[in-house]
């Protein structure tokens, strides 16, 4: 294979797949220790009394935020190959927006999964990342998993991954190129999960 055709290669549906069922278990390990320890801050200008909030939940918000996106943009991408088959990403693909990457795929969620997956947005592009964001505008709390968000998180994760896998399936993916290594017939996907995800 040629650079542009291994670009297109992990291009692939699956791939995006695989990259969101990475981070997805990493968020169900962290989701099951996150109540172990905890970070205590004594001052914060909007806050009189001290705040404890749950060690990993920079890391598990960043988590959420890439595990989705891999997935929206999978389905975008099985939907039109002609978005990473040039040998580079199409701008279309160059966002974080969740909102944005739904709406692009007419998938419609309710409005607290809107709400979720804009602050999930804000939380990526500034104070998940950094201690701050970008300006003055993207001012938000320090980072506080609840268990109000796993519940919105799995619940997005698994609409948007049934899509995907419902959809490959179904439909395979041609990637426009002229090689039969880098297309998918349909059928030809299959995905199972596995017992000890499902205990879970």
């Amino acid at each position: 294979m040629n650079n542009k055709e291994k670009f297109v290669f992990y291009s692939s549906p699956e791939h995006w797949l695989q990259t969101s069922l990475e981070l997805n278990e990493t968020i169900i390990e962290l989701h099951l220790i996150s109540e172990k320890c905890h970070f205590y801050e004594n001052y914060h200008p909007d806050e009189k009394e001290n705040i404890k909030r749950p060690f990993a939940s920079r890391s598990i918000f960043l988590l959420m935020t890439y595990s989705l996106e891999n997935l929206l943009k999978g389905i975008r991408i099985l939907r039109d190959p002609n978005l990473v088959n040039k040998g580079k990403l199409s701008k279309e693909l160059k966002t974080h927006e969740l909102n944005r990457l739904t709406e692009s795929i007419k998938i419609v969620i309710d409005e607290k999964g809107k709400l979720f997956q804009e602050y999930l947005y804000k939380l990526c592009v500034a104070n998940a990342r950094y201690p701050i964001g970008l300006n003055e505008h993207q001012q938000l709390k320090q980072p506080s998993i609840k268990e109000d968000d796993f519940e919105s998180y799995f619940t997005l994760y698994e609409k948007y991954r049934q899509i995907l896998v419902t959809e490959f399936n179904l439909k395979g993916w041609d990637s426009g190129l002229d090689s039969e290594e880098l297309n998918t017939k349909p059928g030809e996907f299959t995905f199972v999960i596995n017992p000890f995800y499902k205990s879970k």
